[in-house]
């Protein structure tokens, strides 16, 4: 159970800094589904009960993932090195 809940506030965290992206910055990078990962952390909020297990842990594994690798680019092109 302990896996699970930090799972579950993980991703509600990932959830809610995406929230705080502005729209300009998500305009630019509309390739990262920023609408869909919000949905999630609001799902997961409200509907602890629900949860499919399996795609918790399919987002967790390899959506997050790719997430990773998305924003990393996209700091490298916003904030490059000086």
């Amino acid at each position: 159970m302990t896996t699970r809940a930090a799972v579950l506030q993980e991703l509600t965290v990932i959830g809610e800094a995406v929230s705080r992206v502005s729209a300009d910055l998500r305009s630019r990078h509309a390739e990262v589904p920023w609408a869909k990962i919000v949905a999630f952390r609001n799902f997961v909020v409200h509907e602890q009960f629900g949860l499919d297990w399996a795609i918790v842990w399919e987002t967790a594994t390899a959506l997050v993932h790719a997430l990773r690798s998305q924003i990393e680019t996209i700091l490298r092109a916003e904030f490059p090195p000086e």
